[in-house]
């Protein structure tokens, strides 16, 4: 399941990506950075690849804080122009 996930994330990480490589505008590069802070955040909570080290530096809150984060960037760029 969260394989899935991972991967509709990484999808939509590529589509706004890719538009941002073809408008190359500052509001295409804040929202393709939420996004990737998403796709970052879908990948570190994957349990396959979380190792004691992780699990220490990311508590609950951490977890909370980084899809804000991605929020944040995707608000401003929406709101940019």
């Amino acid at each position: 399941m969260r394989v899935g996930l991972v991967l509709a994330t990484a999808f939509l990480f590529g589509i706004i990506f890719l538009s941002y490589r073809r408008l190359r505008s500052r509001k295409m590069l804040l929202i393709s950075v939420g996004f990737g802070v998403f796709f970052v955040h879908a990948l570190i909570s994957l349990p396959e690849l979380v190792n004691d080290a992780w699990a220490i530096a990311l508590n609950e809150e951490m977890h909370l804080l980084i899809p804000l984060v991605g929020l944040v960037f995707i608000l401003l760029g929406i709101l940019q122009d």
